[in-house]
């Protein structure tokens, strides 16, 4: 689902782009769309992060052998080469491979980071504690949160791909797309999030201390994680709430504060609390309770 999510996007780009170069030869495609030049050492910076908590996460993935979690380290990985591409834009304002490459690669990735939340959940209620404590059958929970986001992700896509157009109409109609997209997708990580307080509300109301089980360090972390990648989902749609013009989208700063340092963090709170250490088949207590 990805794959095609990818496939779409780097068609609607493709049309952004060509309209923005059509509508306005003086300018490059990096000012017809980002409105600002891309800062090289914050791109080689943030790769380098990236790259390093990806080696992190790929050993931890390694030692323990959970496979399932093959995900978070790849699309960290990803995420470090797209700003790798970045860096070449400073050069090359005008290159439509390097522009399509690193915005998709930086893009797509993160989808990869709430997947591996949404298949955690299910292992950690299944494996942990008891299944009835979710609203929702915990094995699901990945596939119907990862559709969600595929279709969100759609949407944004042809928001992108309607905003550069010659048309003023247009433009602003791809704006109110995307805007629908990213609010779409807030909403729903936000149901994923309250889907993950229900299990934890129910786990205090069976009178059981999640810091004297096995498991306990799962849950913390689980929900710091998924509170870092809800800042990015806000600052997202705050974002295109203001329009194409608006401050927040004309300057890179506010990018790499709210949405790639979020990122971050959430995912390199993985590597010294990796969950297979902690999840476990059973817990005697939890699994007694109906």
């Amino acid at each position: 689902m990805q794959w095609f999510s990818f496939l779409f996007s780097l068609s609607a780009l493709v049309g952004s782009v060509s309209a923005a170069q059509d509508s306005n030869n003086d300018e490059t495609i990096v000012q017809m769309v980002y409105n600002y030049n891309p800062s090289r050492v914050a791109a080689v910076v943030t790769g380098s992060l990236y790259l390093l908590t990806s080696a992190c996460l790929f050993a931890r993935l390694f030692s323990n052998r959970a496979w399932w979690g093959l995900c978070l380290p790849v699309g960290s990985m990803n995420m470090a080469i797209g700003f790798f591409i970045r860096m070449g834009l400073q050069q090359n304002p005008n290159s439509l491979i390097l522009f399509i490459s690193q915005h998709l690669m930086i893009l797509v990735s993160p989808s990869a980071f709430l997947v591996f939340n949404y298949v955690l959940y299910g292992r950690f209620v299944t494996n942990c504690v008891n299944p009835s404590y979710s609203w929702t059958p915990p094995r699901k929970v990945s596939t119907w949160f990862s559709i969600s986001d595929l279709i969100t992700s759609l949407i944004q896509s042809v928001g992108a791909g309607m905003q550069s157009s010659r048309s003023t109409s247009t433009e602003k109609l791809g704006v109110n797309i995307a805007l629908a997209g990213f609010a779409l997708q807030t909403v729903s990580f936000a149901l994923f999030i309250l889907l993950f307080l229900r299990v934890y509300k129910r786990i205090r109301a069976d009178s059981i201390s999640p810091s004297s089980e096995t498991w306990g360090p799962i849950m913390p972390t689980l929900l710091f994680s998924s509170a870092m990648f809800m800042v990015r989902c806000i600052y997202r749609t705050v974002e295109y709430a203001q329009g194409s013009g608006g401050y927040l989208m004309t300057h890179e700063l506010w990018l790499y504060l709210f949405a790639t340092l979020p990122f971050f963090i959430g995912i390199t709170v993985y590597i010294p609390f990796w969950p297979s250490k902690y999840l476990v088949e059973q817990t005697d207590l939890p699994m007694s309770k109906s």
